[in-house]
């Protein structure tokens, strides 16, 4: 068990060594980082919009887009891969670096639904509470 834990921690620490690596621009040793993550994990969504922010730092949209959208296949609950790719396919699209999506605050969207009603079809009708 606590070998585990060990192995989590170790994991956690090569994404945020990445995401600083690729904050200060060093972006081969962000690669090198998210290579070493990908030998214990391979389908991994975090390492996969990594990738994809590391190719929009180079300018590669295409190739961005292919790692965003395997980290979109791999987890489709992970925020950070779709709101990457959804900013990164819009129409008007420029290369900012306050957009980008690294993952650091994992959004799990837990929100909270009441029925609030139905209509004369007996639709009924829920409302998020925050």
């Amino acid at each position: 068990m606590l070998t585990i834990r060990k192995q989590e921690i170790y994991v956690q620490s090569n994404i945020k060594k990445a995401i600083n690596a690729i904050k200060s621009n060093e972006l081969d040793l962000a690669c090198e980082y998210l290579h070493a993550r990908m030998i214990e994990n391979d389908h991994s969504a975090e390492v996969y919009n990594l990738l994809g922010v590391i190719s929009e730092y180079k300018g590669d949209v295409l190739l961005a887009c292919k790692y965003y959208r395997a980290a979109y296949a791999f987890d489709p609950t992970y925020k950070a891969a779709d709101k990457n790719l959804e900013k990164l396919t819009s129409f008007s699209y420029m290369f900012n670096e306050a957009n980008i999506d690294f993952g650091e605050n994992m959004e799990k969207e837990h929100q909270k639904l009441n029925f609030i009603g139905n209509s004369v079809m007996h639709i009924g009708y829920l409302k998020i509470m925050r």
